[in-house]
This record gives structure tokens, C-alpha cells and sequence, in this order.
């Protein structure tokens, strides 16, 4: 994970200022956090379902919220949120307890560094997770659509491994003559062929096996055999390939003609349903369950899957009334399974005697509170059935779905676990259980970088960028950001976030006042071409603390004949905070010259509006987490627009940056947001050619 990124921080401390001496610390080691300090199991619970956190430090003698209900609840919730534990107590003792509880690491009070390096580590394995998490969903994503497809071909399909038909496709058991593909599945595919032709058979697949991968689709023809031994001249292309990850041969049969109708009508009419219920089956029902997974990772919800089984289903059922009878009170259990159903949600018949519903949105206590209902329904429920009455019992898995679900399966997995957990604790049933998992930077890199910059200055190798900074309440004003550029072998590289990571207090002031002059240039060029426009420069830390840079902005102004109203100076948030006396004179000294200030990142930390109590600024631009939040992760904009609101009611000018969506512009036009700045608007150009006149 970038030391760019914000992190989305929980901090557990009994004490505030503490937790505020903690993310100073963190802000002045330069890594950008948006913090929330937690002092309840409920507020902490919320925000575990409210938003994706990507690191909780907690105090371990924190006596408001205990680290370990912490990480219970973490784990109840099914959250990925790697924890690090703070102690004061030294020895192997409070370690080996911290790791117990589920935390990552513990560390001693005070010892920055080894905290510091700690957070990357799990911060870098969180982004992997997230990274395989996403990978995962993808894969199985791809399979499950090719599945489909061969599945609904009318074209016949058989995929060969070992002699065995280990898959067939609805199209190829028809054509053979087979009711039901259970019969097809794990047949020798020989046996299908006419005796004659089995030496020749056999000859060909072993051949086939052994050169598969050096050769093309092949073209087959033999005789098939039906199941009522009837010859079938069959033409088949086959290639190698693979099925569940195992290297098969592939068979193709194209369709015939005048199947096709009766094939559709067949799919359309029974593929997805259960014949005794009306329910969804199993295959199409793990079908939608893995869509609702990827819904939930897009919108950071949390989901559920509950698996109802009804107990001793032989004994009880079967063993009084019969298998057909049986069908009966299946139906019945259906029928109250539907009652219960709310919109939007999926009920499904999985085996015999279980079933399962998806709700798409819930929490741990309405999953739980509305299984206990389902079940209350169930045994308060007289079936009858053969002349007999019944009285069942059932018992439910709840598992729940969230961004750290991986596939269909898992989720499946872990609530067949959950209903195991509910029956150990009753063994006669009627119980219900929710799933918890078991709670048992490179220095050659840098120098390398930094002699890239050093190369790119020296042989004018950097180039400015002018992204447009759009006004949504039609300021008048055509505003540009300058942004630099590294250009190397055509790639282009943007060194400044590198300089600002790596510390680099003299090559990032060179760099600093490079930029500057060729905006000053640049400014200069359109205002010569009787164009008026405006430009944010980014300055980083060290050009905030040179006392010598204000004057040199006279001199170079001057020079120019440009006016420094026409600059606005960006400074981040984090600079400003630890820096608060040397960034109060520079921004009262550039301002003297004429030029506005501007705070980027804007938001981070426990309570960033005290940075504006101290420093003058006229320009505000949020941090880009709050935009990703509701852009790309589907949350909602309350947060966005507080932060908005508030900014505004203190006289400053709001940036919005990162917009890449035409679905954010109501949001922020509701806010009073006064400039956007992203791929929506446009790319960052050569040349400031922006047409402002859409304003």
C-alpha cells in the first residue's frame, strides 16, 4: 500500500489526547489518516458496518472498549482490519497475549519506529488480500460465466479426463440419448462408442493426450453409441484444455437442426427451478450468491446467507410418512420460507431437506433475530402429510458477506459451519448459529528513484501538466493545477509524491522551484496571448519552511510581469499541521504578495479544523478518500457533504477532486461544492486549452 494513501485509522485509548498525540505522530512520519477514536463496542460495531477501515491501534488496558471485544467484534463482522496492540509492559508476556486475542503485533508505548514499520507491513499485506480478494472474485466470476455458457450451448460439450466424462453440457446428454446428466458424468467416454471402433477410439485419445498441447483443434469422426444402442455418426472437434483446474481433451459437437426450440423451452423451463418447491436450485441459486458476493465487495454492504435444515429430516419425516409424502412437508417448509422472504432477497432449495435464503443487506442481530423467527415458524407449524400430522424442528447457519468474501463456496462453507455450531450446542435442534472465524521499503529502490530525478532535472527531462479545475457556481475564473511530470522512455512519472515519501529536503526545493518558474513561464505564455488564467502549484514541506522563498516569488513575479494573484499556493494538510508556526508566516507572506493559499488532503486526522484556526487559507481541496467513498465504494456522501458544509460556513473555497463519474455532480452541486477537479472534467494536457465557457 502507498505511503500516499489515507489511512482509514480506529484508535481504542482511554485517553483523547493520546490518541491525538498519536496521530500527530503519524502526520509528521507523513502518513495521511482519516481517525476515529472509538470508546464503545457500539460506536465501533457502526462503523465496522458503515465504512472499510484499514487499521485499528488500540491501547491494551483500554478500559472503555477492551482490545478483545475489539477483535471480537472485528471478527463477528467479518472484517479484514489488522489490529496492532500498544503496551507498556515489556517481555514476551504481553506479546504472545496480544497475538492470542488476534492482533498482528503488539508494540511498546512510544517506540514509533517499530510502529510505524509494523502499520506498512500489515497495511502492504491488507492491500494484497484485498488485491487476491478482488483476483478471486474475477476468476471464479470467469468460470462461472463460462459454465453457463456451456451449459445453455446448443452445441454439445464433454470435457475428458483420464477416459472419464467428468463434464457434459444438457446439449451432449440429449444427444446421447440420457435422461438426467448424472448418468453422463463420470461415464467412460469408450463405452459411448460403437465396439468396432474402440481400438481406434482409444488409439486416437491416448495419441491426443500425448500431443494435445502441440496441436490445434482436431477434427473427430467415429460412431457413437445412444443409451439404446443406437449408432449416431458423429463429427466432434477436440482440443486440449482445462476443467477444475485439471488438464482435460474437449469435445465439440455442433448442433443439429430442429432441436433447438424444444432445447430453449427445456432450459427456460426447468433449468433454474426445483421441481417439488418453485424454488431456485442449488447450481442456479450458487449462481446468484456469487453475484450478491460481488455486489456486496462494490458496495461495501454487509449481506447474509442463512442455511435451514430441518432436524433428523429421515426419522422424522421419511420414517413416518414416506419419500413421496415427504415432498409434502417440503413444500410446506418452502411455503413458510417465502412467508418470511423480504424484497430483494432469495430463498433456494439446496439439498433434500435444506434450504437457504440471501438477504443482500443486513447486520449480525437482524440475521440472527430473523432466524430465530423463521424457526419459531417452523415449530409452531402442525404439518400434515399421508393421514399423519408432523411437528419439526429446524436449525440455521447465518453467514455473513462483506467485502472479504472470497466466493460462493467459502460463504457457503462458513454457514454449513455455523449450523454444525448450532447443533453442538443443542443436539436436538432448533437453534440457530451465526459463523465466527476462529480467532486463534527497499533502500536501493529510493536511491535509484531519486537518481532518476536528479537525471531528469539535469538533462530537461520534466514536463508540466494542466489539469482544469472546473467551477460548478460559475466562478469566472479559468483554473488550472500544474503538475510535474518525469517523461522517461515515453512513460510519465510523477516524482514529487516520491520526494515528499523519501524526505529529500534539497532535491525536493530544487524541484519546488523548477515548477515554479515554469508555471511563472507558462502563465506568462498564455497571458501573452491575451489569455487569462490562474494556476494551483503544489509546494512541498521544505518550501513551506524557506524563509528565502517568498522574496524570491517577488523577484520572479516581477520579472515576469505577471500578477501573483494569479497563483495559488497548495500546501498538504499534514505539512501544515506539524509546521503550524512556519506555515502561518509563509502563507502570511505569500499572501502579502498577492497569491492565495490552498490545503490539499484536507479531512485527515482526528480534528482537522484546527489546522484552520491558526493558518489563513482561501481554498480547501477534500481528501480524495471521502470521493472514493461514495464514487467507488458506493458509501454514503453524509460524510462528503459535512465536511463540505462545514469548510463553507468558514468563508473558504471548496475543491472536490478524483471525480470521474457524471453521478457525483447532483451530490456536489447539493453540497455547494465550488470546483471539481478529475478525469470527468478532463486528463491532465500539454496545453491550458480547457473550454471554462461549460461552466
Amino acid at each position: 500500500m502507498s505511503t500516499d494513501n489515507t489511512i482509514r485509522l480506529l484508535i481504542i485509548h482511554d485517553s483523547a489526547s493520546e490518541a491525538q498525540r498519536l496521530v500527530s505522530m503519524l502526520q509528521n512520519a507523513g502518513r495521511p489518516n482519516r481517525a476515529q477514536h472509538v470508546e464503545s463496542a457500539e460506536a465501533l460495531s457502526k462503523l465496522l458496518q458503515e465504512h472499510t477501515w484499514d487499521l485499528l491501534i488500540a491501547r491494551e488496558d483500554s478500559s472503555k472498549l477492551e482490545p478483545g471485544t475489539a477483535l471480537r467484534t472485528i471478527s463477528k463482522l467479518a472484517k479484514d482490519v489488522p489490529a496492532i496492540l500498544l503496551t507498556e509492559r515489556e517481555g514476551p508476556y504481553p506479546v504472545v497475549e496480544g497475538l492470542k486475542l488476534g492482533a498482528r503485533d503488539v508494540v511498546i508505548v512510544d517506540e514509533d519506529q517499530h510502529l510505524l514499520l509494523a502499520m506498512q507491513r500489515e497495511l502492504d499485506a491488507l492491500a494484497q488480500r484485498r488485491q487476491a480478494r478482488q483476483d478471486s472474485r474475477r476468476y471464479h466470476a470467469a468460470v462461472t460465466r463460462t459454465r453457463e455458457l456451456l451449459d445453455s450451448s446448443k452445441d454439445a460439450f464433454a470435457y475428458i479426463s483420464d477416459g472419464l466424462v467428468v463434464y457434459a453440457n444438457e446439449s451432449f446428454a440429449e444427444r446421447f440419448g440420457y435422461g438426467d446428466l448424472e448418468d453422463v458424468e463420470y461415464q467412460p467416454l469408450i463405452d459411448m462408442i460403437e465396439p468396432q471402433e474402440q481400438p481406434a477410439a482409444r488409439d486416437f485419445l491416448k495419441q491426443y493426450a500425448i500431443n494435445g498441447d502441440e496441436v490445434e483443434t482436431t477434427e473427430w469422426q467415429f460412431t457413437a453409441r445412444t443409451v439404446n444402442g443406437r449408432p449416431l455418426p458423429t463429427r466432434a472437434e477436440v482440443l486440449t484444455s482445462m476443467f477444475d483446474d485439471e488438464r482435460c481433451i474437449q469435445l465439440r459437437i455442433a448442433a443439429q437442426s430442429g432441436n433447438t426450440e424444444e432445447l430453449e423451452a427445456r432450459l427456460v423451463d426447468i433449468k433454474n427451478r426445483d421441481q417439488v418447491t418453485g424454488l431456485y436450485n442449488r447450481n442456479h441459486f450458487l449462481q446468484l450468491l456469487e453475484n450478491a458476493i460481488k455486489n456486496t465487495a462494490s458496495t461495501q454492504q454487509t449481506g447474509g446467507l442463512m442455511y435451514l435444515e430441518i432436524d433428523q429430516f429421515e426419522e422424522a419425516v421419511h420414517g413416518s410418512v414416506g419419500v413421496a409424502e415427504g415432498d409434502v412437508v417440503i413444500s410446506k417448509v418452502a411455503a413458510i420460507l417465502q412467508s418470511q422472504q423480504r424484497s430483494g432477497e432469495i430463498a433456494a432449495r439446496y439439498s433434500d431437506e435444506a434450504f437457504c435464503l440471501l438477504l443482500p443487506e443486513t447486520t449480525p442481530d437482524t440475521a440472527e433475530h430473523r432466524a430465530k423467527e423463521l424457526l419459531k415458524r417452523v415449530s409452531d407449524t402442525i404439518f400434515e402429510a399421508g393421514g399423519n400430522t408432523l411437528q419439526l424442528t429446524a436449525s440455521v447457519g447465518i453467514s455473513l458477506m462483506s467485502e472479504t468474501s472470497g466466493n460462493a463456496q467459502g460463504v457457503l462453507n462458513q454457514a454449513l459451519k455455523a449450523h454444525s455450531q448450532a447443533l453442538a450446542r443443542r443436539p436436538e435442534g432448533n437453534n440457530a448459529a451465526l459463523y465466527e472465524p476462529d480467532t486463534q521499503v527497499d533502500g536501493d529502490a529510493d536511491t535509484y528513484r531519486r537518481a532518476r530525478v536528479v537525471q531528469a532535472l539535469d538533462e530537461g527531462n520534466l514536463k508540466l501538466r494542466f489539469q482544469p479545475i472546473l467551477s460548478l457556481q460559475g466562478s469566472g475564473e479559468n483554473i488550472y493545477e500544474a503538475l510535474v511530470r518525469l517523461v522517461d522512455e515515453g512513460e510519465e512519472l510523477a516524482p514529487l509524491a516520491f520526494l515528499e515519501t523519501l524526505g529529500d529536503a534539497g532535491l525536493s526545493s530544487k524541484m519546488d522551484r523548477w515548477v515554479i518558474m515554469e508555471s511563472i513561464k507558462a502563465v506568462a505564455a498564455e497571458q501573452a496571448r491575451d489569455k487569462q488564467v490562474s494556476l494551483l502549484v503544489h509546494l512541498t514541506e521544505t518550501s513551506m519552511m524557506d524563509n528565502g522563498l517568498p522574496a524570491w516569488l517577488g523577484v520572479a513575479f516581477k520579472a515576469a510581469k505577471v500578477a501573483p494573484e494569479q497563483f495559488v499556493f497548495q500546501l498538504r494538510q499534514e505539512d501544515v499541521s506539524k509546521n503550524l508556526h512556519a506555515a502561518k508566516e509563509f502563507a502570511e507572506q505569500v499572501q502579502a504578495l498577492g497569491c492565495r493559499i490552498a490545503v490539499c488532503r484536507f479531512g485527515n486526522g482526528l480534528n482537522p479544523f484546527k489546522t484552520l484556526e491558526h493558518v489563513k487559507v482561501q481554498i480547501a481541496k477534500v481528501d480524495a478518500s471521502f470521493v472514493r467513498e461514495v464514487q467507488d465504494e458506493g458509501e454514503d456522501p453524509e460524510a462528503l457533504a459535512n465536511l463540505v458544509a462545514e469548510l463553507k460556513s468558514g468563508g473558504h473555497k471548496v475543491i472536490v477532486p478524483h471525480i470521474e463519474q457524471a453521478s457525483m455532480l447532483p451530490t456536489l452541486w447539493q453540497t455547494g461544492t465550488d470546483y471539481i477537479q478529475g478525469y470527468y472534467v478532463q486528463a491532465p494536457a500539454e496545453d491550458m486549452e480547457f473550454d471554462f465557457s461549460l461552466d
